[in-house]
């Protein structure tokens, strides 16, 4: 192999994490622990079930949701739902931004979707 061979060969051997890491979100990338706190919050949520179909459906949501959004988009829809209904400037900030609105419609649908697909009511 030449210098400018072996090179090259580093050089995309570097860069390969940086293609495996780009957004076109094809694996899923949650946490442990945002998983486990959405089907907690999920679980106490739908009550009325048994706890192990409970968990079972929740888990399938939580994973529908995880193929559509990032960590970082689910987190932003989380605190957006949280604050948006803040009274006066408190909730401006989350009811007045619109990539953050259509990004909540984008849930809305896919959780919609995920409940449906996962027998959850």
């Amino acid at each position: 192999m030449t210098k400018t061979s072996l090179t090259m060969l580093v050089a995309g051997m570097a860069f390969m994490p940086a293609l495996a890491m780009a957004d076109d979100h094809s694996e899923q990338d949650f946490s442990t622990v945002t998983k486990v706190h959405y089907v907690q919050d999920c679980v106490t949520a739908n009550g009325d079930m048994n706890v192990y179909e409970s968990v079972h459906k929740c888990s399938c949501v939580i994973d529908k949701i995880d193929t559509v959004f990032t960590q970082r988009e689910f987190e932003d829809v989380s605190t957006g739902y949280k604050y948006k209904n803040m009274p006066a400037d408190k909730g401006a900030q989350f009811r007045d931004d619109k990539v953050l609105n259509d990004t909540m419609d984008k849930f809305d649908t896919v959780i919609k979707a995920a409940y449906k697909e996962c027998k959850l009511q």
